[in-house]
């Protein structure tokens, strides 16, 4: 993934898989019945792989899976796979692709999309959790990466033989230099396609339809779409489901909002919306050596008791520690494993954490005109979690970021119906706001930044509560007509970034500053 004039298409992709679920028919199973002994699966295919760095071109793989099935089980009683293996053994090409970004060694996370069918029905099953230990490239020559894990029950609710049969597999590797530093960018994603022409069947299992009163057959089941996760559109499906929870976020230190908790919804403009909760396996994030980066950031933050909003119409100085660490997360479908990338962010304004004040005039109280110099400082760094997604079927990739802090809101020279009113030099909250700022975005088979992207800037948006404030007045207290005045939820936050400067790009030195967006 070089880095393009575009601006860095290595800092801002963020390459993670989600695996798409379609549960048609298939309904959750928690237990393993083999009722006719276990047969050994072991079967290779040809793939045709598209990796980072290699220009585009397909490169050549076998991909092999290997698992442990029932030969036999009753209909609408689970069974698991067992001793499930997928390897991948990439070409020589495949692996001199890989060698021209610096990988010497990877590790990550190997997953298949499985398809089971029935009676002229099918649908997707994701191995997704299965883990790639690390290993070492060759210098020359093919290089097998075979990763192993626990994969979804299965539940065939009618009789027949059910059929699975190998799909698309997406390597999810973080890759290593030789001297045991970080690839730029440290995440690799490798898509492969099975070969056309061939057979992609692994593994039969015959379903035994179940009898009821009498002796006599018992129809195979369809299932209700309210049941489990839902059918394909048009189809009855075979007659099962997968044992994935519901999607969700690993928590709010990654970006859970209110809308968050509601389930997944669609975001605006093509962009990522949020995604509902769900089980995580997280691994300790991996440290890296931060990128130096500089930019601006300019914006409106609404005044909800006032009907009107604070411009910060003079860009603010942001100083940002990109890439200071990731951590790979693998999370039930349809969120799916993906990568979190970590940074911090710091405002300067004359080497204080602040952005320039903004002078703004409000109706108070519904009729007085008031002017006040509003002044933000931050009361630390600012943490930017950056959530990466899989590739969607136009070859965007989606992520998400939330940036975190906490802010003082300061105010002075303020003048009510053009009288000054002496607010002295300490009017300020009275402990600092939590803000929380999200941004969307996807960067496009180009490498451009669409939405938000941290190097590459856009909105970011937050609703925010701002506290009550203190040491307001000189001579008399003021505290309770300020806090009057401007304190209390609802207030919508929209901040515009610039594009940042940072090594590789072409917004150097001087970035842009942007424009702020209502």
């Amino acid at each position: 993934m070089a880095r393009t004039r575009h601006g860095g298409r290595g800092l801002r992709r963020t390459a993670a898989v989600a695996v798409t679920v379609l549960a048609a028919g298939l309904l959750p199973g928690t237990s393993n019945a083999v009722d006719d002994g276990e047969q050994p699966v072991d079967r290779e295919f040809a793939y045709r792989c598209l990796l980072p760095g290699g220009g585009g071109t397909e490169r050549m793989a076998t991909v092999r899976v290997a698992a442990l099935f029932p030969r036999q089980v009753p209909a609408g009683r689970p069974f698991r796979p067992e001793s499930v293996v997928v390897g991948v053994r990439l070409s020589q090409d495949a692996v001199a692709d890989l060698a021209t970004l610096g990988a010497a060694r990877t590790e990550g996370v190997v997953r298949l999309t499985a398809l089971a069918a029935q009676n002229g029905a099918s649908a997707e099953v994701p191995w997704s959790q299965l883990q790639a230990p690390e290993t070492t490239l060759p210098a020359g020559g093919a290089h097998t990466i075979e990763a192993r894990g626990t994969v979804p029950t299965v539940t065939a609710r009618s009789g027949g033989e059910l059929v699975l049969s190998a799909g698309a597999v997406v390597l999810d590797l973080l890759a290593r230099t030789a001297d045991d530093r970080p690839t730029t960018p440290p995440n690799l994603s490798v898509t492969c396609t099975p070969d056309a022409g061939q057979d992609t069947a692994f593994a039969g299992v015959a379903v035994v339809p179940g009898t009821g009163s009498g002796g006599r057959p018992t129809p195979p089941a369809v299932d209700d779409p309210d049941e489990g996760q839902g059918q394909g559109e048009g189809q009855d499906g075979p007659g099962g489901a997968t044992d994935q929870p519901r999607p969700g976020h690993p928590g709010t230190a990654d970006g859970r909002t209110e809308q968050g908790e509601k389930g997944e919804k669609g975001g605006k403009d093509g962009q990522p919306g949020d995604r509902g909760k769900g089980d995580c396996v997280e691994n300790p994030p991996f440290p890296l050596e931060p990128v130096q980066a500089h930019g601006y950031l300019a914006g409106y933050s609404n005044v909800h008791k006032l009907g009107g909003a604070v411009r910060f119409q003079e860009s603010g100085l942001l100083r940002v520690n990109m890439l200071k660490a990731y951590q790979l997360l693998q999370c039930s479908p349809p969120e799916g494993p993906y990568f979190a990338l970590y940074s911090d962010v710091r405002f300067d304004h004359g080497g204080k954490p602040q952005l320039p004040p903004a002078a703004s005039t409000f109706l108070t109280f519904g009729f007085m005109p008031t002017t006040a110099t509003v002044e933000l400082t931050a009361a630390g760094p600012m943490e930017i979690v950056t959530r990466g997604y899989q590739l969607d079927e136009q070859g965007r990739q989606p992520e998400i970021s939330t940036v975190t802090g906490r802010v003082w809101i300061r105010l002075y020279r303020v003048q009510v119906n053009g009288t000054p009113l002496d607010v002295g030099p300490a009017c300020r909250t009275a402990r600092p706001m939590d803000l929380v700022m999200t941004g969307r975005g996807h960067t496009d088979v180009e490498g451009r930044p669409h939405g938000y992207t941290v190097a590459g800037g856009g909105p970011l948006t937050a609703t925010g509560t701002f506290p009550e404030f203190s040491g307001c007045g000189v001579g008399e207290d003021l505290d309770a007509l300020i806090t009057a005045a401007l304190s209390g939820p609802g207030n919508y936050i929209k901040m515009t970034q610039g594009p940042l400067c940072a090594p590789g790009t072409e917004h150097c030195p001087n970035p842009p500053k942007p424009r702020p967006e209502r």
